[in-house]
């Protein structure tokens, strides 16, 4: 007995330090997981505020920009842009022009709801006194409704555009960003009014937050709290401040799930050691009975010598082995450094992905801001000349590099514009390629042609070098990519340098050189050259601008056509390199033809049916320079009564009219039998909209800015202009 005592004794001094161990190791673990979770409730309130303030932001910014335009006859505010922008912004119900507090609105466009209550007027004075951009807090009730507003100043005469926000808008708007998870996220204004909640949202919106919770967020942009909600659930919540209107959102989490998985792991480690203990105190006593055993065989043995027994053998002697103990020891520490492997490799992961998130974050503000400055160098260029045009004593000389530089930089936002475009549809899949013979020393002449006509690349000596070499290709997208090379290598170049542009033949391909003198490429630059957005270092002027799609378009173009494009320094002229090779193919079978004399052209009866008053009478003014009778209509109802009444000969029609759209006029127009030719004049490029107008009836399809050579084609494809005579092969 006195051997078992012993033993249960040396279990529990065993058992006890590993209990305490194991307990202070649980109070770490909770306090962990508790922070862990803490964190992740940060950051799901962090990540939605920042998607509110960008939102709210974004209006802002959209309200500043349609207070500073005018519309058409002089209206305050163009109500077609706001129109355009409505659908863009989800938080809008609805968007009202006003003049005084209590007047009726100059106008108002709504979502849903066209007899929605008028703008209270403290919005609007508070507004015109501070002079500044104003977001209320909630208003109204659960009667009226309850609504906020986003209000900015017009300049000048006082007036105010309001946009109108209601909770449906901020409640929908949670829903949609509001991370999945237990819980509830709720927006309270700056006076502790409940704009939305993502749970039971109809009950609550429009009461007071509690006054635990007022207090604790008073003064403060973010931090974390525990309370009770407002249905006296126990919660903890984390909160931030919108930087944009002074709001608060919080994510709360209820007490109880988030102390399920720390209480869960509590149990696992207290059952755990009951079972170890209680194992334990049964090996003991198993192993104090073979003790006891072994003993008394021994005693036994002794009592037999004594009576001159010689047996010494005796089966219950046993030893103790400690080697398993050892072993359970090792494995134990073995997995607990593997634990914290794993834990560090995680927290690298983490890292890494954050920089890799704020790396893109701040290439994409960059982009922006290099696309802005990009769009708003050529639009200052046309701006200046249209003030050098209007100007009554202006010089004939004067006048006309005004109208040079017009065309000029026109022809830049197309190209940025265009770029754009080709490289949504490359990436989409949706761009074409229509395979035929094409000859590349012809097509390099005829780029490097429209170079020198439009004056770009004049301060750098350009050296074309071309051998005839047919490939089956898109002879458009295949001008675009010498185009965009050469593009580049003029940007790149300092004034005085070279540039040479080469075809040849090389075994079964077909090569494409573009080769400069400046500084070649960077080499960090080199593997992501052709990337979209990447750019070389250049001066903050940016004079030579672009958008940095015109590499990336090259490369996959080419890729279309099944060849290759690489870049590399040291080229044959000491800077950077671009080589495009393509499949060679045989040159085709040519056939002379007799060359035909063009008919003679007639004026003709033209159609404008557009409510842009500057794009109509412009293009009026351009279309009677050619010697054509042209009308106008500024509607969709007044054009169709036109074709009507005046059968023209050709209609250009914009597809964004008021009252009729174009789409609309072009059904009715066929509809009664108007045999007028209609084309299409839209800022909108894709096979989509191309196949909509074809169904609506248009005959042709143009887009703005009008390029007077596409309406020229499409004259000549309709039989309304002469052929050009056939030139003989």
């Amino acid at each position: 007995m006195r051997i078992r005592s012993q033993l249960l004794a040396l279990v529990v001094a065993l058992v006890v330090p590993i209990a305490l161990l194991a307990g202070a190791t649980l109070v770490q673990l909770q306090s962990v997981q508790r922070h862990e979770q803490e964190e992740r409730l940060r950051e799901r309130v962090t990540a939605l505020r920042l998607a509110l303030d960008s939102q709210v932001e974004s209006s802002l910014s959209v309200l500043a920009r349609l207070a500073e335009d005018r519309g058409a006859g002089g209206e305050l505010v163009d109500r077609s842009d706001a129109a355009a922008l409505f659908a863009s912004q989800p938080l809008w119900r609805s968007i009202t022009l006003l003049a005084a507090p209590g007047a009726p609105p100059l106008w108002r466009l709504s979502r849903d709801a066209p007899d929605e209550a008028p703008v209270p007027a403290t919005v609007v004075e508070g507004v015109r006194e501070s002079g500044a951009a104003f977001v209320s807090g909630l208003l109204g009730d659960g009667e009226t409704g309850h609504r906020s507003y986003i209000a900015v100043p017009v300049q000048p005469g006082g007036s105010v555009l309001v946009v109108t926000v209601g909770d449906h808008e901020w409640i929908a708007f949670l829903r949609r960003y509001a991370v999945p998870g237990p819980g509830t996220v709720t927006l309270s204004d700056r006076d502790g009014r409940i704009v939305a909640r993502t749970l039971d949202h109809e009950v609550w919106v429009g009461e007071a937050s509690p006054p635990q919770f007022r207090q604790a967020t008073h003064g403060q942009d973010d931090g974390m709290l525990t309370g009770r909600s407002l249905d006296g659930t126990p919660y903890f919540s984390a909160f931030s401040r919108l930087r944009s209107t002074g709001w608060v959102l919080a994510s709360g989490v209820p007490v109880a799930v988030l102390d399920g998985t720390v209480r869960k792991t509590t149990l696992v480690t207290v059952v755990s050691l009951a079972a170890a203990t209680v194992a334990a105190l049964l090996l003991a006593a198993v192993i104090s009975n073979r003790i006891a055993g072994a003993m008394s065989g021994v005693l036994e043995m002794a009592a037999g010598i004594a009576g001159g027994d010689d047996d010494a053998a005796d089966a219950r002697l046993s030893q103790v082995d400690a080697d398993t103990v050892r072993q359970k020891v090792q494995e134990a520490a073995e997995a607990r450094r593997a634990r914290d492997e794993a834990q560090a490799r995680a927290l690298a992961s983490e890292s890494r992905a954050r920089s890799i998130a704020e790396a893109a974050s701040r290439s994409k503000d960059q982009y922006i801001a290099m696309l802005g400055h990009e769009l708003r160098n050529p639009l200052s260029a046309i701006a200046s000349a249209a003030e050098v045009l209007a100007w009554p004593h202006s010089a004939p000389g004067d006048r006309a590099r005004a109208t040079e530089v017009v065309h000029r930089q026109t022809r830049h936002l197309r190209r940025m514009v265009d770029d754009l475009l080709d490289a949504t549809r490359l990436a989409s899949g949706k761009l074409s390629i229509d395979r035929r013979p094409v000859e590349l020393s012809a097509l390099a002449r005829h780029v490097l042609d429209h170079f020198e006509a439009a004056g770009r690349g004049s301060e750098l000596a350009i050296e074309l070098r071309a051998e005839p070499v047919w490939v089956e290709g898109d002879e458009v997208r295949l001008e675009q990519v010498v185009a965009n090379l050469l593009d580049n290598a003029c940007k790149y170049t300092p004034a005085g340098g070279r540039v040479r542009l080469a075809v040849r033949a090389e075994a079964a391909q077909a090569l494409i050189v573009v080769a400069d003198d400046g500084p070649g490429l960077e080499p960090e630059l080199l593997p992501r050259v052709f990337d979209s957005f990447s750019q070389g270092s250049r001066p903050i002027d940016r004079a030579s601008g672009g958008v940095g799609l015109g590499l990336a378009i090259v490369r996959q173009i080419v890729a279309l056509h099944g060849g290759e494009v690489d870049a590399a320094n040291g080229g044959e002229l000491g800077g950077s390199v671009f080589t495009v090779r393509l499949a060679r193919c045989p040159a085709p079978e040519r056939h002379g033809a007799p060359a035909l004399a063009a008919p003679a052209g007639r004026p003709l009866r033209v159609l404008i049916v557009e409510d842009n008053s500057d794009s109509r009478e412009m293009l009026a003014a351009l279309l009677q320079l050619e010697g054509h009778a042209v009308s106008t209509a500024a509607d969709g109802p007044s054009g169709l009564e036109a074709i009507r009444r005046e059968v023209p000969d050709l209609a250009l029609v914009d597809l964004g009219l008021p009252g009729l759209d174009g789409h609309a006029l072009a059904a009715a127009a066929r509809a009664g039998g108007a045999t007028t030719r209609l084309f299409a004049l839209t800022g909108y490029n894709t096979e989509a909209d191309r196949d909509a107008a074809a169904r609506a009836g248009f005959d042709g399809y143009l887009v703005k800015p009008l390029d007077p050579a596409a309406l020229q084609a499409l004259l000549v494809d309709h039989g309304l202009a002469p052929q050009p005579a056939p030139q003989e092969s």
